[in-house]
Formats: structure tokens, C-alpha cells, sequence
């Protein structure tokens, strides 16, 4: 009568057999481990023994091994190989983890043809959150988006949708793919959502304008960064923090350490990064205020700052900083023509230069990647002629800049005093002929974009939008 081995519990020992003689043939599985990190970067070790009626099989046995999930080889799609075994009957595979979390159903397999008997034995593998040695460090974690600046603050609200990608490493430099970690979301306006590729598996974040606060929040002018600012003819006071919105990832990690002594794990002693409670810095000011959101870590209620100790696990963030815009806003704080005078003289030239602001003082949104442009239009009565592109590429673009150069996520994070300086479009108009004595001519210079809010939800740009600044250049050309 056959005699069936119980299977023992995951990780430890599975097999199957089928028996001759009394004796077995049968396939152990043993694997070093019950879980590894989801992602790629950890592997399990499966030892696979096969046995032919009670006696382990000669040297050079195949053992055909397969995977639901995971792969043979690490970075590859490898779900099945041959292997080979040695003296004891032993063939030995790694398992690398598949890029989300999971589990994986690992089979072996051999037959032999002279006696025809054959055996079957499975072992389940967990794919988990990343942990120990290849958990994410904190300052390594980043947000980055497929745009920085939308046209969140037209009405109707468009249907933007932006892409976003996640990516941590571990303390040894490795790469966590972004399937592997299980992020929460704040925001001080719109919402995150993850979204997995049906064709990559991977994963990506989706930011929409819409659900969730219905704008930024507005904040006063920050002297100390040199803001610039206005009341608009509602006497609201305006400066272009009113546009910017911040936008969080949190995920379990540990805090960044120097590894003073290359043993690869945090000593007592040695430098750390110590990092507070994740919050959603709405005013820009890198501290918690009583009115932002946050992640309470411990429990106890509260918002807490950094706790004076290194953590092998806690809660680390990413930040992303989203500028809304609306439409041409024309005034000569915002969308203008700036012009020395209207005159050009003999043989001269005429300097322009243009702003296309929103209300707070903000580029508006524009993409390159579909094709948006300024478009100078020179109407002359005369001489007056350019040289100049009469179509300049508008990009998706920022009016100030971030202290991209700081060492802690946060930190990276804030607007560098003094940056406050929108892109202008420059335009030459020059006497075309100076030779001539004729009497001066008229001339005309207007400026119109063509813009889109940003892409949509089916992958696409939405339709661009076309207004002209009300400033237009009048003048003569002697």
C-alpha cells in the first residue's frame, strides 16, 4: 500500500509521492524561507530531493521546476527551467519575488523511463512588504509627476488626470520597484489613486484635480522668500503659493543612518536622519501646523516631531508639489506686453517682452509634449519687419524653484528665496529698410497662446485652449 508523508507547513517541507515495492518515490521541497519582499530583490532558495522507490535519484536526474508567480532569474520572466541534480539527489533554484505583493505556487516534477514512475511536489512562497536589509529608506522614497504645473483653476474644472511614479531604495542601493510597496495618500487638494498597468504589472499613481479639497489653500505672501504679490480688483490678495498644491506617499521604512563602519546595518552611534510624523505642508513653511493633515504613527492623537532614535521601521514620505493655474489673467501685474516705448527709430529696434500669467501670478499651463506655443503677430504699415520665431514653444513650466540641492525629502521641498521669476517671451520688431526717408509707418504687435490644461483621463492631452493678452503694442517705425 502506498505510504503518504503528511506534507509539512509552508517553508519547511512539501512533497508528494507515489510508492513501488513499498518504497517511495516521492519529491521534497524545502524552502530557506517563508516570505520575501515583494519587488525583485529578494530570493528564496528551494531545495528540491527527489527519490526513486525510497533511494535518491542518480546524479544528472532532470527535475522540471515551475512558478505561478516570480521568476527564476533575477530582472527576468523566467517561470520554468530544468535543473539538474547532484549525488544526494539534490537540485537547488531561486526563487526571486514577483514586482507586487503575492504569492507564488512552485511545482517540481520527474519521471523516470525505465521503471515509468514519476512524482509531483509543491511549495508556496509569500511575496511581502519589503523588510529588514531591503526596506526603503527614508530621503530615498520620491514622487515625481508627469507635469508641474495644470489648469486646475479654470471653470469648469477640466478632466486632468497626471501620471505619477513612486521609487525607494534600499540601504544598499537597490531599487524597489513600485508594485512592491503599498502606499497611503494626502493631499491638500485633488486626489492620489494606485493604478496597476495590466501590461507591466507595475504600478503608477494617478493625480486628479478633482474630489478632495477644491483648491489650495491661499496663504499670505512670504516676505522672507521675496513673493511677490497684489490685491486683484476684488482687493484679494494674491501671490502664486495661492496655486501650489502638495501632495504625500506614505510607506513603512526605515530612517537614513551612515553606515560608519561598512557593516551594513545601523550601530549605536552612529549619524542618522530622524524623521517626524509625514504631514501635508500646505503653507509651505517645512513645520506642522494645527490645521495640516498628517499620519499619527504612534497612535497617541497627536502630531509629534522627530523621536531622538534611530527606527529600523516607521513611516516615511515622498512629496510633490503641483502648481494650479487658470486662464490668461491680464493686468499689468499678470499677462502683459512690457515695451521701453512705441517707437522705432531709423535704422533701430524695438525690445518686447511678454508674461502669460494666471491671477496669481503664475504661468499658465502649457505642454510641449503636445505642441504649445506663443504666437507673435506683427502687423506693419511699413518697415517694421522680425527675425524672430514667430511661434516660441511654451513648456510645462514653474515660476520659482525648489532647493532641489537639500538633503532631506522635505527639505527638497522649498521654494528658494528669490526664484520668483516667470519665463518671459522676447520679441525684436526692427526698421527693415534704414536707408529709406519716407515718413514713418505704423505698426502692430499682439501676442496669443495656445495652451492646454493638461492630459486627460484616456491617456491624451485635452483640447488646446486659445486666448490673446489684451496688450497689444501700437507704434510707428521711422
Amino acid at each position: 500500500m502506498p505510504n503518504h508523508r503528511p506534507a509539512h507547513s509552508l517553508g519547511l517541507l512539501a512533497l508528494v509521492s507515489l510508492a513501488a515495492c513499498g518504497n517511495e518515490t516521492e519529491i521534497r521541497l524545502h524552502a530557506d524561507r517563508e516570505t520575501i519582499s515583494a519587488g525583485g530583490i529578494e530570493a528564496a532558495t528551494i531545495t528540491a530531493q527527489a527519490f526513486l522507490s525510497g533511494d535518491p535519484v542518480k546524479a544528472g536526474t532532470s527535475i522540471a521546476v515551475e512558478t505561478t508567480n516570480g521568476s527564476f532569474e533575477s530582472g527576468s520572466s523566467l517561470t520554468s527551467q530544468s535543473k539538474s541534480t547532484d549525488g544526494a539527489g539534490q537540485a537547488i533554484v531561486k526563487l526571486f519575488s514577483a514586482p507586487a505583493q503575492g504569492s507564488a505556487t512552485v511545482t517540481a516534477s520527474f519521471s523516470d523511463e525505465t521503471s515509468g514512475l514519476s512524482a509531483t511536489s509543491s511549495i508556496s512562497i509569500g511575496f511581502g512588504p519589503p523588510s529588514g536589509a531591503g526596506m526603503p529608506v527614508d530621503g530615498t522614497f520620491r514622487m515625481t509627476c508627469d507635469a508641474v504645473n495644470i489648469a486646475a483653476l479654470r471653470e469648469p474644472l477640466p478632466d486632468i488626470q497626471v501620471t505619477c511614479n513612486l521609487s525607494a531604495l534600499t540601504r544598499g542601493g537597490q531599487a524597489i520597484k513600485a508594485s512592491a510597496l503599498t502606499p497611503t495618500f494626502m493631499t491638500e487638494a485633488g486626489t492620489l489613486s494606485l493604478k496597476t498597468d495590466s501590461s507591466s504589472g507595475e504600478s503608477v499613481v494617478l493625480y486628479s484635480p478633482k474630489g478632495g479639497a477644491s483648491a489650495p489653500k491661499d496663504v499670505p505672501p512670504e516676505s522672507s522668500l521675496a513673493e511677490p504679490s497684489y490685491a486683484d480688483k476684488n482687493g484679494r490678495q494674491r501671490n502664486p503659493r495661492d496655486g501650489l498644491a502638495t501632495l504625500v506617499a506614505v510607506i513603512d521604512g526605515e530612517e537614513a543612518f551612515t553606515d560608519s563602519n561598512g557593516n551594513g546595518k545601523y550601530d549605536q552611534g552612529e549619524p542618522f536622519v530622524d524623521a517626524a510624523e509625514p504631514f501635508v505642508d500646505m503653507n509651505d513653511n517645512d513645520k506642522w501646523d494645527p490645521d495640516e493633515k498628517y499620519l499619527d504613527v504612534n497612535g497617541n492623537g497627536r502630531w509629534d516631531e522627530a523621536n531622538g532614535k534611530w527606527d529600523a521601521q516607521t513611516k516615511i514620505m515622498a512629496v510633490y508639489k503641483i502648481l494650479w493655474t487658470g486662464p490668461l489673467d491680464d493686468s499689468s501685474k499678470t499677462s502683459r506686453i512690457e515695451h521701453p516705448t512705441t517707437q522705432i527709430p531709423q535704422g533701430g529696434k524695438l525690445e518686447l517682452t511678454a508674461y502669460a500669467l494666471d491671477a496669481n501670478m503664475n504661468p499658465v499651463a502649457a505642454f510641449q509634449k503636445n505642441s504649445d506655443y506663443l504666437e507673435w503677430k506683427l502687423v506693419s504699415g511699413g518697415d517694421a519687419t522680425s527675425e524672430d520665431d514667430l511661434n516660441p514653444p511654451m513648456d510645462n513650466a514653474l515660476g520659482f524653484s525648489f532647493d532641489k540641492a537639500a538633503t532631506t525629502e522635505r527639505k527638497r521641498w522649498m521654494i528658494l528665496s528669490k526664484s520668483f521669476t516667470a519665463a518671459p517671451y522676447r520679441f525684436t520688431v526692427s526698421d527693415g529698410d534704414a536707408s529709406d526717408s519716407n515718413p514713418a509707418t505704423s505698426f502692430s504687435v499682439t501676442a496669443t497662446v495656445h495652451v492646454t490644461p493638461g492630459p486627460g483621463a484616456d491617456g491624451s492631452y485635452l483640447q488646446q485652449l486659445t486666448k490673446t493678452l489684451a496688450d497689444k503694442v501700437e507704434g510707428t517705425c521711422e
